[in-house]
C-alpha cells in the first residue's frame, strides 16, 4: 500500500474513522526514524484514542483540542511529516 500524506485535523477524523484504528507513521530527522500510531476517531464522542507504538502507550479520551497540547500530531500534520499507511480492525 502506497502512504498518503495526512493534509489537516479533519482528514485525520475521516482516515481514523474507517474500520476500526487506522495506522500511522511521523517521520522524525529528516526520514532517519519515524513513530509509528494507532488512532481511532469516534465521531460520536469527538475524541481520539492513539495508541503510541514506540514507547506501548495509550491515550485515551482525547479532544482535538488536547491533540495540541498532548501530542505531537498537529506539528507534524503542519510540516507534512505524518502520514496514513493503513486500517485494522478492532480485535484483529
Amino acid at each position: 500500500m502506497d502512504w498518503e500524506i495526512v493534509l489537516s485535523i479533519d482528514h485525520l477524523k475521516e482516515l481514523c474513522d474507517i474500520n476500526g484504528r487506522a495506522e500511522f507513521y511521523i517521520i522524525l530527522a529528516g526520514g532517519l526514524s519515524r513513530s509509528g500510531k494507532e488512532i481511532h476517531y469516534d465521531k460520536i464522542s469527538g475524541k481520539f484514542e492513539i495508541y503510541n507504538e514506540i514507547d506501548e502507550i495509550w491515550q485515551s479520551d482525547l479532544s482535538e483540542n488536547e491533540l495540541y497540547s498532548k501530542t505531537m500530531i498537529p506539528e507534524a500534520i503542519e510540516k507534512s511529516s505524518m502520514f496514513y499507511c493503513g486500517y485494522q480492525l478492532y480485535g484483529l
